[in-house]
């Protein structure tokens, strides 16, 4: 048992490993001995990704994974500059009936959507040459609000704050967004102290 054998299990994983495929003490040392030389990283708990192998195109694997998904929450946020705040997940909105099965890599959270909720404010994005969708700006300093009390407030003020700063803001469109997803009590007053 050597660092290649692992290697070639990263390798048919596309580049992870997930800590259910270690069944003996051998290849966990191996593994811990490669984390601490950096030719392994952990993602999260029981996830390992190989750091030579190219992830430059992750968000294009995450948006082929879920066709009909758009991009939202935190991975919009990201996108924006909205937020420091950096997931190790894809957050990707889909319609509540859809049924997916997802590989472990790369790591997708998914948004389980009403069509009136989902169908708002998708956009084109161009990443890597490839076209992904993604809710816009506006609509993402929405979702901040909608989903505050499971993202947590401080990233709540931290989105719209840095939205508020921006030059190219459109406050009709944010308010928009902000009474159809009925948030706009909330969001209102947060706007005004800003301002």
């Amino acid at each position: 048992m050597n660092n290649s054998e692992l290697i070639k299990i990263f390798h048919k994983n596309n580049g992870y490993l997930l800590s259910s495929q270690i069944y003996n003490s051998t290849f966990r040392y191996h593994l811990n001995q490669m984390v601490k030389k950096g030719e392994v990283q952990r993602v999260h708990k029981g996830l390992y990704v190989l750091t030579e192998y190219p992830r430059d195109n992750e968000m294009e694997v995450a948006a082929q994974l879920v066709p009909e998904g758009v991009f939202c929450l935190f991975t919009a946020w990201d996108y924006y500059e909205l937020t420091t705040t950096v997931s190790y997940q894809y957050h990707i909105a889909i319609h509540r009936n859809t049924k997916l099965k997802l590989p472990p890599y790369p790591p997708v959270k998914l948004y389980y959507w009403s069509d009136a909720v989902y169908n708002l404010g998708i956009t084109t994005i161009n990443k890597g040459g490839d076209k992904l969708r993604m809710y816009d700006r506006e609509r993402s300093v929405c979702d901040a609000v909608k989903f505050r009390n499971k993202t947590g407030e401080d990233i709540m003020f931290e989105v719209v704050g840095n939205y508020l700063n921006r030059l190219d803001r459109n406050l009709n469109m944010l308010m928009h967004y902000a009474e159809k997803l009925r948030v706009a009590k909330i969001l209102e007053p947060i706007v005004k102290a800003k301002l």
